[in-house]
């Protein structure tokens, strides 16, 4: 389940401990000892949950533009926090483009309702702001004849910003054009699938070659380029109105056409975001003081600490009734930054001390909190906190760690399930505590998050 809230998360000062520090106590007298600093970063790197490209019509077998009749067509799941946005170029001009809002279009409302029908009336024509402005289809420069054009690319815009084209632009020329209107030459359509969260967008060409637009030369046809769509959290992830182009990739869709760049570029930046819950730890020389692989969970609290990132009961056990080989335990709660508990954040780190002795190892469990039931944490044996000589272990540990699935609840796609933040869902169809396979989710857990050991 989602991150909503961490109930209970000081569970170590209700006992009357230090919520930073480990409950129980580490023999700093004991000359064997060591005082380590644990730290967990969340360094995911995405910037939106999924993009792609639309380049080839329906029941086409080729990529190309759209004509009149023509359709692209594409689809993906997504959550009730997610948007989107698309740009596809118009295809008569020197670098304008259809395309959404900056930060995109809700695909739920505030009541959960998804986003569906007719979307024309939200999709605006934006100016690239890459290359002056010419008459559609009829400039030297724009798209029918930059190819043929003598002087290369047309001169840079003399306003380089993104900007909404109005019905009555300026040309290069001093003159005005007459635009028709938006909804005569593009309709943008959603589907949606309540059964599999699934979005479906059609994107089409309902001009007509003998009469939408009107030039100086006479009626010339209407094109509608390949493009990029992506679904996000209310970030800007093509452009921002007002500002420059980026380079990454914006321009070349909107002056030829080609979403090439930009869907490399938007790829590698996808991925689920999630933050990191409050967690607990403990230091211990003997197995399993969390969980047993292959077993079912001890209902001891780390159900509650998968499902929605309360550390409270957990805590409370480890404390009150340390397993075998418990030395010490503890939470964390609040990232090194903040004044208050609460999610880690990409970019943000918790940190914690413990003392520890030979032989000892550290484990702990903090949430993924876009899931049902998952967590991040070391297997059942520990991470290693002195090496075969006693030295103490420090550095990039992150290898030891793994993501695990608690067994209580279904699973859902994450970021995309419903369920996830609910109290309840249907139970889990194998309830042993279990790593997550990468058939199951393939993101390697290094870009997710990063621990580190040191030694004080």
């Amino acid at each position: 389940m989602s991150i909503r809230s961490f109930r209970g998360s000081a569970a170590c000062a209700a006992l009357g401990l230090f919520t930073l520090s480990a409950c129980g106590s580490g023999d700093d007298t004991d000359p064997s000892s060591r005082r380590f600093r644990v730290r967990i970063e969340n360094v995911a790197p995405f910037q939106n949950f999924k993009s792609g490209r639309f380049d080839t019509k329906v029941s086409g077998t080729s990529p190309g533009p759209l004509a009149p009749g023509d359709s692209y067509e594409f689809s993906f799941t997504a959550g009730l926090t997610h948007r989107l946005s698309f740009a596809t170029m118009f295809a008569a001009s020197n670098d304008w483009f259809f395309g959404t809002e900056p930060r995109g279009l809700p695909l739920y409302s505030v009541d959960g309702q998804p986003l569906s029908g007719d979307i024309t009336s939200q999709v605006i024509l934006w100016d690239a702001g890459t290359e002056v402005d010419e008459e559609p289809a009829v400039g030297a420069h724009t798209g029918p004849k930059q190819a043929t054009a003598t002087d290369g690319p047309g001169p840079k815009d003399f306003t380089p910003q993104v900007r909404r084209v109005g019905a009555r632009p300026v040309l290069s020329s001093g003159q005005t054009f007459n635009l028709p209107p938006l909804a005569s030459m593009i309709r943008v359509q959603v589907a949606h699938d309540a059964a599999t969260h699934r979005f479906t967008v059609r994107i089409s060409n309902v001009s007509d070659d003998l009469s939408t637009l009107s030039t100086s030369e006479g009626i010339k046809p209407v094109r509608i380029s390949p493009g990029v769509w992506v679904v996000g959290a209310g970030n800007e992830p093509l452009f921002t109105e007002g500002q420059e182009d980026r380079g990454q990739g914006l321009e070349a869709l909107a002056e030829t056409g080609d979403a090439t760049a930009l869907h490399a570029w938007l790829t590698p930046r996808n991925g689920v975001a999630t933050p990191l819950s409050p967690g607990i730890f403990a230091v211990h020389n003997a197995a399993a003081p969390i969980f047993t692989e292959g077993a079912v969970d001890r209902g001891q609290g780390l159900e509650a600490l998968a499902e929605t990132g309360d550390t409270a009961r957990l805590a409370s056990a480890l404390a009150s009734t340390p397993p075998t080989g418990v030395s010490a335990s503890g939470i964390f709660t609040t990232p090194v930054d903040a004044s208050t508990p609460g999610p880690l954040l990409p970019g943000h780190a918790y940190e914690f001390t413990v003392t520890a002795r030979p032989a000892d190892r550290l484990s702990f469990a903090t949430m993924f909190g876009q899931s049902n039931d998952w967590f991040f944490g070391t297997d059942e044996q520990g991470i290693a906190l002195f090496d075969k000589t006693h030295s103490p272990v420090t550095g990039d540990v992150t290898s030891k760690v793994y993501l695990w699935d608690v067994g209580t609840e279904l699973d859902e796609e994450p970021a995309v399930g419903p369920h996830q933040g609910a109290p309840d869902w249907t139970v889990d169809t194998d309830k042993t505590v279990r790593r997550v396979p990468p058939s199951r989710y393939g993101t390697p857990l290094s870009q997710h998050l990063r621990v580190t050991f040191s030694v004080e």
